[in-house]
């Protein structure tokens, strides 16, 4: 299969066309979002979560339509990231459920009769103010220091792990079969340096990559890191693992194709 995958497009809508043009020029079988799809734009939370769904229901899902008209047999799969209101899940529940896309948080699906995607949308806590999809990687973990004592949530707070929802998740399909589309990267990586040249991943991400070794992981979250590593991939054992970052605020969408017949041979682009 022939797969294209991105991450963090943060509401841009020329970055999904291109995506999705991409997507056509290669006959991409899926087309794969690992998080952080919609802008950042209002004054207040009502305002941000509003103007998100209105991103979803009005620009995003309607050109999703407009591609599968044209490319029946590729599948759309996604995940929310942090960036990302939970409140507004409904509207990928009801683009699902149009046949749009697949929302595949806490879900496997098959592509194929030997691989299936599953995704995973929580990262460890951060510094800063969104809290939607943060919950800490083992029981017991301390927050880190925050920049700003305003704690936004427009759901109840999800309670556990991220290292008990990966347990669970993992008995959905086989990880040896399995991509995993994992919005936080694993700690101590590639894939996980800030500016500041420190490791920020999730250390239970880490942990079920050693100890599953899926059969690939895709991830997001870390813009900068693969400039700071100098790599948009790593290895953790036999996985290989990505982050293809943003070069936000140059006007470039990353993102790979991958033939899954064929991992070793990943191609990376920055599309203009």
């Amino acid at each position: 299969m022939k797969l294209i995958y991105t991450a963090d497009l943060h509401g841009n809508g020329e970055f999904y066309r291109r995506l999705l043009n991409k997507s056509e020029e290669i006959k991409a079988d899926a087309v794969i979002i690992g998080g952080d799809l919609c802008p950042r734009i209002g004054e207040t939370t009502e305002q941000k979560i509003h103007n998100q769904r209105l991103f979803l229901e009005d620009f995003l899902f309607p050109l999703l339509r407009d591609f599968k008209k044209r490319n029946e047999k590729c599948e759309i799969c996604m995940i929310m990231g942090n960036d990302d209101f939970r409140i507004n899940m409904p509207a990928l529940e009801n683009a699902e459920k149009g046949n749009i896309i697949k929302s595949i948080h806490m879900k496997s699906e098959k592509l194929n009769e030997d691989i299936h995607l599953a995704g995973y949308s929580f990262v460890n806590p951060t510094p800063f103010r969104l809290k939607d999809w943060e919950k800490p990687d083992f029981e017991g973990d301390k927050m880190p220091h925050q920049l700003f004592n305003e704690e936004i949530m427009s759901i109840e707070k999800d309670g556990g792990t991220i290292s008990g929802d990966l347990d669970r998740l993992k008995k959905i399909s086989n990880p040896k079969n399995t991509v995993y589309v994992i919005h936080a990267p694993p700690f101590n990586t590639n894939l996980d340096i800030i500016t500041a040249g420190i490791h920020v991943g999730s250390g239970a991400v880490r942990d079920f990559i050693e100890k599953e070794q899926p059969l690939l992981s895709l991830h997001g979250h870390i813009h900068e890191s693969p400039k700071m590593s100098g790599s948009w991939k790593d290895n953790l054992g036999k996985t290989i693992c990505i982050n293809v970052g943003s070069s936000y605020p140059e006007d470039r969408l990353n993102c790979i194709v991958i033939d899954t017949k064929d991992l070793n041979n990943i191609e990376y682009f920055e599309l203009e």
